[in-house]
């Protein structure tokens, strides 16, 4: 991006007009415009004051460096896990300046703090005000992925937060791209006939591959929802009933198999049943200790080479700390059983 644009809209972003600029800088204000206008450029001198106005590095305003690489991104992100709320959005907040274009790595930070700040409800007020302002910038992104993104993290976090209304308003601006497409011919399988008569049944049976993934872990999403939803109605035997054909699909779709306990667990939790909930936590603790490749499975193998690697680390943790602090379970962590998998599972 040329300076004159990162000078303009840097400007904007802190509020700042073009005579404020030019008193700082000691300039006129023609000097401003013109340097936003492209039809002149900032002194030599004046480029590290310049910089240290508008808050940005002098690589960031030569338009140097603008995004990161997705594996610089994620060893970013991995640096921030464990951290403290204040310290993580700190570093992430230095990051973004350094990088105040990349959308994608906006992305990520917002996703993994909106992540510490659910492990902290209602405590950091001013970190959940940063988060969405991340994601209402996002959300103008002209990247239909990140926008998409950004506006299904919205809901959430609404939802969350019980803002119903602002939740529904954010849902109404999502197009339903399934509903779009239902008139006409189905996409995935016009290509994979393509594949077959051309010979490449390799390149057919991956294509497969991923769209069963897909929608296996889609099917298994709403079956887990309705669980939700049949003990929101109080039709605990139709929850259970559900819980076990949600079972039976992570089985039969050789999902990874810790899905085969979480709507289990869901009925467990809901109805306070202390046995089968540890049961079914022990089932889940088990499964992260041990590793899992989609290569290991038959109707995903062609799809291990492009999956990424999975860490399982974050969710352990996440599960042991509800059951040793979450007031939520209470009522569970007294129980002998309890105690025992704590001590097993705590490293």
């Amino acid at each position: 991006m040329p300076m004159h644009f990162i000078i303009q809209q840097q400007r904007k972003a802190l509020g700042l007009t073009q005579e404020q600029v030019a008193r700082c800088l000691n300039v006129s204000t023609a000097a401003v415009s013109k340097w936003e206008n492209g039809l002149t450029s900032p002194d030599v001198g004046l480029l590290p004051p310049l910089a240290r106005l508008l808050n940005v590095d002098m690589n960031t305003l030569f338009g140097f460096h603008e995004t990161l690489s997705r594996q610089e991104i994620g060893l970013f992100c991995n640096q921030l896990v464990g951290k403290a709320p204040d310290e993580a959005f700190s570093l992430a907040r230095e990051k973004l300046r350094e990088f105040p274009r990349d959308e994608h790595l906006r992305l990520n930070l917002a996703i993994l703090l909106d992540a510490v700040l659910v492990q902290a409800p209602g405590i950091h007020p001013e970190l959940e005000t940063e988060i969405s302002a991340w994601y209402a910038q996002l959300r103008q992104s002209e990247d239909e992925t990140i926008q998409a993104s950004a506006n299904s993290m919205q809901v959430n976090r609404y939802i969350r937060q019980n803002r119903l209304d602002e939740a529904q308003e954010v849902l109404d601006t999502i197009p339903d791209k399934r509903v779009m497409s239902a008139s006409l011919p189905d996409k995935l399988l016009l290509q994979v006939s393509i594949y077959l008569k051309r010979g490449q049944p390799e390149e057919a049976a991956l294509a497969l591959e991923q769209a069963l993934f897909q929608e296996g872990s889609r099917i298994q999403l709403l079956l887990s929802q309705l669980v939700d939803a049949e003990l929101s109605c109080g039709d605990i035997p139709t929850a259970q009933i559900v819980a076990k054909k949600s079972q039976t699909l992570a089985q039969v779709l050789d999902l990874w198999p810790y899905n085969q306990h979480t709507a289990l667990w869901q009925v467990a939790v809901h109805t306070q049943n202390a046995q089968e909930a540890l049961t079914e936590l022990e089932h889940m603790l088990e499964v992260l200790e041990q590793p899992w490749q989609l290569g290991d499975t038959v109707l995903y193998r062609r799809m291990a080479p492009q999956a990424k690697d999975f860490q399982p680390g974050e969710l352990r943790t996440l599960l042991l700390s509800q059951l040793e602090r979450d007031p939520d379970f209470t009522w569970l962590r007294d129980h002998p059983k309890a105690q025992a998998l704590l001590q097993r599972f705590h490293t």
